[in-house]
């Protein structure tokens, strides 16, 4: 004698089934709305030929304000008042060079992610020591906030940037 063995699905495996499609979905639509999200977050502007921004810079060096530099010129520069002009003439010099890079070579000063030469021959690396035996790092502030782009930074207008090396 055979005994028909009826099947039917095991209950835990449907409703295990049915949780997996549920979070699928859910996961699905975070996606897009994270992605709709990002798509529709205002993006930064460059500067652009034409423009003429502003923006406050500060040079701190083991603790001491370095005094603002002297009259520059170019499309970036300063008319020796703590002030970055960003005034672009022509197509190569907006957009992203721009930067802050840019600026200090107006002066002289190489600034990049680990070192601050300035045209007196005063060097400042990643790790050389303070007076006090502290070592310093390079650090970029914009806004109060650490910035990791050093000199390919491009100032916005009204940002307030200061250049430290030191604690």
């Amino acid at each position: 004698m055979v005994t028909k063995i009826k099947m039917r699905p095991d209950a835990g495996t449907a409703s295990s089934l049915r949780r997996h499609l549920i979070l699928a979905g859910i996961v699905v639509v975070v996606g897009v709305l994270a992605a709709t999200a990002v798509a529709l977050m205002p993006r930064a502007k460059l500067p652009q030929v034409g423009d003429h921004w502003h923006a406050r810079y500060l040079v701190v060096i083991c603790g001491k304000p370095v005094p603002d530099m002297p009259f520059t010129r170019g499309s970036i520069h300063t008319q020796g008042d703590g002030v970055i002009h960003v005034e672009p003439k022509t197509r190569a010099e907006a957009g992203r060079n721009a930067n802050l890079g840019r600026f200090f070579a107006t002066a002289g000063v190489t600034f990049v992610r680990d070192q601050i030469a300035f045209p007196t021959g005063q060097i400042y690396r990643d790790g050389d020591r303070c007076p006090d035996g502290t070592a310093g790092h390079i650090r970029l502030l914009v806004n109060g906030r650490p910035h990791r782009a050093f000199e390919r930074y491009v100032p916005s207008d009204g940002d307030t940037i200061v250049v430290q090396f030191g604690l």
